[in-house]
């Protein structure tokens, strides 16, 4: 409003005559003349808690209602010109039983003629109250003995927001001169309330960047340090445990969620805290016998696990009724499988969770019935031991049956490998590696991946694949009669399977493609006939011949299975040519994320890069949740089990 229109209603209201009435409720109505139409957005509970509270603290104003056309007289009602929610606030109180329909209400009357003006005056000259006046006036009423119940109550407004004005109250008496100056928005303020620290609420304004005083940004900067709720060692530890112990929580009374718990303030405490719980739970995993070691940590990520292996156990024939059942767990996984790949990978209807329920459970009773076939390894007693950690929902977790890298090199330096390979009864038991965690098709899908990583690499290592094949034709010959049967990756036939059609991303990945480079570089240079061939490779040089042997054999290397089982021969030739399944495999949603449940894909990101980037995937959907995930997965090196270096 300009200063011309703010006069006109100035002298408007001087020239104003009207006189002081009272007025029966139930006698009043909005009158046509009132220019305000529509009442206003907000709320009249609050003005009808404060009427009921203080009275009627400024007077309605009215015209009186007129009857006939020729000679007008009053009907003994009344229009409300001025004051409409005023009105509509005590017809509120009165529908609810606390004031009569015959209560007095004051009013002021004027004439017909000035009815207009009167509404145009009252509804455009009034200014509204500034929150800083208001949060000043809520805190002088704590001052004069009010609680916050009574200010609640006497304002028809809920304690929180009571609590909430009252915070802002206590702000730095410099960041409220912003906001009266209009420098500083209201939602800034509130996030400034986090801290009490007036010092530190100034730093904070003052040492941000205009662009980035977000009041988001300004809330992460005040909690940077903090423990956030949805942090497993939080969960784990709980806020009553940590607050009676006397932790510090710092709460935001302006978050969206009012029962949110907030910001635990003392991370070290935390840490002290759940080691005490962890070891106390610790010593019921030591009562229960056979472990050398039980250690505990407060999380055992990606990184922690490669410091330890399993332990190699030995198979015990199922019982007939246990066989039977694992037939049938196999028979349903099958199913199930199929099911799932028939169904749309984005739908997320109740279909797909049942469905994966089901393998879930299949999975865990059939891993149960496993346990139970599987003896450790003699050689590894000596070494086995356990884990009690905090996994990433903030739940006890324990992993047993684990060695030590560093025990097992001590073991193997000391022959002890050799011995565990010789020991007697090993050509009636086989080493038994955990149970895998995916489906045959993608476990066929991802060691399609090594083999065609362990052919590349062993292409370019004529000295390896020269060894790989003496050994391989040491088995073949039958010259070394102590190989198993079951671990032949190199097939000395010349077989070459094609791993391309173990999934749709094989045809164009980097080791297939290197792979058909060397295929085509020797196709280009070798003879077409036999006996040329022959004359070719015997005049050849060694180098040549070396480089054409590594090829050759690495054609022929094949690792692809459908469920996770030792490869030991595999796994060496892995560590002699050094691959790293990292350089050559990254998990995409075609790769692996688009086929395992989204549980699985919170814990891979979880373990690669940590507990709050796996929280920003719960709560969406599966395909919202894998195009994140392979955002979060990007870099991190992250690799399913199958594709880890064994130890």
């Amino acid at each position: 409003m300009d200063l011309s229109e703010q006069t006109q209603i100035d002298e408007a209201e001087k020239q104003v005559q009207g006189r002081e009435i009272t007025v029966p409720l139930k006698y009043l109505q909005r009158d046509a003349l009132n220019i305000r139409k529509a009442s206003p957005a907000r709320s009249v509970d609050e003005l009808a808690a404060l009427i009921h509270s203080q009275g009627l603290l400024q007077n309605l104003v009215v015209r009186p209602e007129l009857s006939g056309k020729k000679a007008p007289k009053p009907t003994g009602r009344y229009g409300v010109v001025a004051g409409g929610r005023r009105l509509e606030a005590l017809n509120l109180l009165f529908t609810q039983g606390k004031v009569p329909a015959d209560f007095p209400v004051r009013c002021l009357e004027v004439s017909q003629d000035d009815a207009v003006s009167v509404s145009l005056a009252e509804n455009c000259g009034r200014e509204p109250l500034h929150g800083a006046d208001q949060f000043d006036a809520f805190a002088a009423l704590v001052e004069l003995g009010k609680t916050v119940s009574q200010i609640a109550d006497g304002w028809g407004i809920s304690t929180l927001t009571v609590e909430r004005r009252l915070k802002l109250a206590k702000i730095s008496p410099k960041l409220m001169a912003l906001y009266r100056d209009d420098k500083i928005e209201l939602e800034q303020l509130m996030a400034l309330t986090l801290t009490e620290d007036h010092g530190v609420q100034e730093t904070i304004w003052e040492n941000t960047p205009t662009w980035e005083r977000s009041a988001c940004n300004l809330r992460r900067k005040l909690t940077e340090c903090d423990v956030p709720p949805n942090n497993p060692l939080a969960q784990f530890v709980g806020f009553a445990a940590y607050e009676a112990a006397g932790g510090n929580v710092r709460r935001d009374l302006f978050a969206e969620n009012e029962n949110a718990p907030g910001f635990m303030t003392e991370p070290a405490l935390l840490q002290k805290l759940a080691l005490e719980r962890l070891e106390r739970e610790a010593e019921a995993v030591r009562a229960e016998g056979g472990w050398q070691w039980v250690g505990v940590r407060t999380s055992l990520s990606y990184t922690d696990r490669q410091a330890f292996a399993h332990c190699h156990t030995l198979d015990v024939d199922p019982s007939e009724e246990q066989q039977q059942r694992l037939d049938a767990i196999e028979v349903l996984l099958s199913e199930l499988e199929a099911k799932i790949d028939d169904l749309d990978q984005y739908d997320e209807s109740a279909t797909i969770d049942d469905l994966e329920a089901q393998q879930r459970a299949a999975e865990s009773e059939r891993e149960a019935i496993e346990q139970t076939l599987a003896q450790i390894d003699p050689n590894d007693l000596p070494l086995a031991g356990a884990v009690v950690y905090v996994d990433q929902r903030g739940e006890l977790a324990v992993l047993r049956a684990l060695v030590r890298v560093e025990d097992r090199k001590a073991q193997a330096a000391q022959g002890g490998a050799a011995a565990a390979t010789g020991t007697a009864g090993a050509s009636t038991a086989q080493a038994k590696a955990p149970k895998a965690d995916y489906s045959e098709k993608l476990l066929r899908q991802l060691t399609a991946h090594r083999t065609a990583a362990l052919r590349a690499t062993l292409a370019d290592s004529p000295a390896v694949a020269l060894r790989v094949l003496a050994y391989q034709l040491a088995v073949q010959t039958g010259l070394s009669s102590r190989c198993a049967s079951g671990d032949r990756p190199v097939e000395i036939r010349a077989d070459t399977a094609d791993v391309r059609k173990e999934g749709a991303d094989l045809a164009k990945c980097k080791a297939q493609q290197e792979m058909e480079a060397h295929q085509e570089r020797w196709g280009n240079l070798l003879p077409g006939d036999q006996r040329s061939l022959l004359a070719w490779v015997l005049a050849a040089d060694d180098s040549q011949v070396l480089d054409l042997l590594a090829v050759c054999t690495a054609s022929t290397l094949n690792t692809v299975q459908g469920r996770e089982a030792p490869q030991p021969i595999a796994d060496a030739i892995a560590a002699a040519v050094d691959l790293d399944m990292a350089d050559w495999w990254e998990p995409t949603a075609e790769s692996c994320l688009n086929s395992v449940p989204k549980a699985k894909v919170v814990d891979a990101v979880h373990e690669a890069a940590g507990a709050e980037a796996a929280a920003s995937l719960e709560g969406l959907k599966k395909g919202e949740a894998v195009a994140l995930a392979q955002q979060r997965l990007q870099g991190t090196r992250w690799l399913p089990p199958v594709l880890r270096a064994k130890g």
